[in-house]
């Protein structure tokens, strides 16, 4: 922004931090609408998509019952009847792999 007050115009500005030029116009829409405090930066990553220690909960809720008691065949318990499972108590599809490394 200061580079901008003193004249230099949006592709010098992009050109001196190696970036696009639609992110200067982005940081100047900020900054217009919101002032310094639209120019602060969000926390990093996105937040969750699934309720973690919900679902967390049930999977060691459920590891206690044989995959019989749900009246399935399968003589082994798996990820992919856990997965089920969960989709059905709370709606969130789950990926086998991801149902795995959560497990306890």
């Amino acid at each position: 922004m200061l580079m901008l007050h003193r004249g230099d115009s949006v592709s010098d500005v992009a050109r001196t931090l190696c970036c696009a030029r639609s992110s200067v116009g982005r940081w100047i829409h900020w900054f217009t609408l919101s002032g310094v405090e639209g120019l602060k930066s969000l926390p990093a990553g996105r937040s969750r998509r699934w309720p973690f220690e919900h679902i967390c909960a049930l999977l060691r809720e459920r590891i206690k019952y044989s995959p019989d008691d749900f009246g399935y065949q399968p003589p082994r318990r798996s990820t992919e009847l856990l997965a089920i499972k969960i989709k059905q108590i709370t709606g969130c599809t789950l990926h086998a792999g991801t149902v795995r490394r959560w497990l306890p």
